[in-house]
């Protein structure tokens, strides 16, 4: 059962093990609701039996008082193990699952988020996440333990009288059974719906992330529109999914109401044909008006076990996705790279073919070439980022698919085109490249990156919140921001990736000194599109669609490729 669990629900062993014992202790609560009927009966049996002339127990009121507190007390102490067991472990269970969630998409190679938008992710991580909360702990156990304590209460009532038990029991499975087969048609809506409010989450996003451009092109009313467009949509396709729902529940509902009339005239022909004594027919009654209570929570929740499936099965597919492990590890004597023969894609689309060169310690390495040659593949498989399809890639001899990705990375100081800053302090930001860093080492760090300069005119220096996105700064400073996390970090390896691209050619010419006390004895990897700032390199390696189209010194290219002479002129550059 508790495999069946795991796999069916996506659950962890525990969780699955505890959604074991919630069913179990709920299955109880469910039992125990049968007391009241029973103490009910018991003094009709004793009151009602002496007028038929049947001998019975003799009970005094105050025995049934004590009967009630010891019935309240006992049912009070199931339900609290049942509220330990059903919803204390559900939540921990949710938040364990979210938890594992985010460990996993930390492991998770970034292809995997080139093909998720990421308010989809978001989306699943709380909007899916509370609602699998919510029909766990009102839903899934409550169905498992009903259809157990039915089934326990059946086999008592058939045991006891067939004919009255088939009389209370046969709207039960056909209730169920419209429910069931109108899964398939529930299950088509809800995910419509589904679909439809994610739409909705992402284009609400894309909108605030670009409403500068819709401003300045004065398309706010069109945006409107369509979003109210998508709005509406969603919304029909909810209330549609709960007139489905609403009207196969009452449907059910009604179907299982008969059964009490279908007991009231098969019990009263059985009492005229002597069959039965009054007393058992009013506690077949009793019985059937019990039994069908439970029943109805499982048809109203079947509607939401159709949400489930639609749950589970995005939060399996992030569980389910290969992460990228390995050695927590990593001793090498130096930091070469080397690529052998690489290869790489997505999907169906090919970015590098059969790539091989080697970027020693101690010297720069440029990549260059055109726009989609894949410089910054090259650098992001470098940093295993992603994982290569054929071939190897090399740091200090050690095969990096082989390496834990975050051991990996500490040896990586990184520079990418696109800065990535947080709404926090300018200290903050810089401090991301070293934890544990000293203010003295942080303001080091922001003077050697050419951050002084801003950071004295910022009303609270360099305890300034800089917004979201760096968005109280321009390019160029954040920039200059991010190339001081690399200077704070002063890791063996540093990648490059279009470093100076925001800077004007004043400060370039300042990070450039920079860089280059930055760079001494590390394996350093450039990609510029600024071809001068790159014709100092040790090595210069052509990318041309996807494949090394040359590899040398700039007077070496300058010699041997036309391709490489032909960019420089393109360029302006003699």
């Amino acid at each position: 059962m508790v495999s069946y669990f795991m796999k069916r629900y996506a659950m962890s062993e525990k969780g699955a093990i505890n959604l074991k014992k919630a069913i179990i202790s709920h299955t109880f609560v469910n039992l125990t609701k049968l007391f009241a009927p029973m103490i009910a009966f018991m003094f009709l049996f004793q009151y009602i039996g002496v007028l038929k002339g049947i001998e019975s127990y003799n009970f005094t009121l105050f025995h049934y008082l004590i009967l009630i507190i010891v019935m309240m007390i006992l049912m009070f102490l199931v339900a609290r193990w049942d509220y330990v067991r059903l919803y204390t472990n559900v939540y921990n269970e949710s938040a364990n699952s979210r938890i594992d969630l985010a460990e996993r998409l930390k492991k998770l190679p970034l292809s995997y988020f080139g093909k998720r938008d990421l308010a989809d992710l978001a989306e699943t991580m709380m909007n899916d996440m509370n609602l699998y909360e919510t029909i766990f702990s009102h839903a899934v156990p409550h169905i498992y333990s009903t259809a157990i304590s039915t089934g326990i209460i059946s086999l008592m009532l058939i045991i006891y009288n067939p004919k009255l038990a088939f009389a209370a029991l046969w709207v039960i499975p056909i209730s169920l059974l419209i429910i069931f087969l109108s899964r398939k048609s529930q299950k088509k809506v809800v995910q419509n719906w589904i679909d439809d409010n994610r739409k909705v989450f992402d284009d609400l996003q894309e909108k605030i992330e670009q409403i500068e451009q819709i401003k300045s092109y004065n398309l706010e009313e069109q945006m409107l529109k369509d979003f109210f467009k998508k709005l509406n949509m969603s919304t029909k396709q909810k209330t549609k999914g709960e007139i489905v729902a609403g009207t196969l529940t009452g449907i059910a509902t009604a179907i299982l109401k008969l059964g009490i009339i279908s007991v009231a005239v098969v019990g009263v022909n059985m009492l005229i044909a002597g069959e039965v004594n009054i007393l058992v027919y009013i506690a077949f009654l009793m019985l059937t008006t019990s039994i069908y209570l439970p029943i109805e929570g499982i048809i109203t929740f079947m509607s939401m076990i159709v949400m489930l499936d639609a749950v589970v099965g995005r939060i399996r597919e992030i569980k389910t996705m290969p992460i990228q492990e390995g050695k927590k590890q990593m001793e090498i004597t130096n930091y070469d790279i080397e690529f052998k023969d690489v290869h790489f894609g997505y999907d169906n689309y090919s970015v590098i073919n059969g790539i091989s060169f080697i970027a020693k310690q101690g010297e720069i390495t440029a990549l260059i070439g055109s726009s989609g040659s894949g410089k910054t593949t090259v650098a992001k498989l470098t940093a295993r980022f992603w994982d290569v399809d054929r071939g190897k890639i090399l740091i200090g001899g050690k095969d990096i698919s082989e390496v834990d990705p975050e051991t990996l990375l500490k040896n990586f100081s990184i520079v990418f085109q696109d800065v990535i800053l947080f709404n926090t302090s300018i200290k903050d930001n810089i401090k991301i490249g070293k934890k544990d860093a000293t203010d003295e080492e942080i303001t080091r760090a922001a003077k050697i990156a050419r951050c002084d300069d801003f950071i004295n005119k910022m009303p609270e220096g360099i305890d300034t919140i800089i917004g979201e996105n760096g968005q109280r700064l321009s390019g160029g400073e954040r920039q200059r921001i991010s190339i001081a996390r690399a200077i704070l970090k002063d890791a063996p390896i540093i990648l490059l990736d279009e470093a100076t691209a925001s800077l004007d050619v004043e400060n370039e010419s300042l990070i450039q000194e920079a860089l280059s006390e930055l760079i001494k004895e590390k394996t350093v990897i450039v990609i510029a599109h600024r071809l001068r700032t790159i014709r100092n390199a040790d090595k210069i390696v052509l990318l041309n669609a996807g494949k090394i189209e040359a590899v040398g010194t700039d007077s070496e290219l300058c010699k041997s490729s036309k391709f490489y002479k032909a960019m420089l002129e393109k360029a302006n550059i003699q």
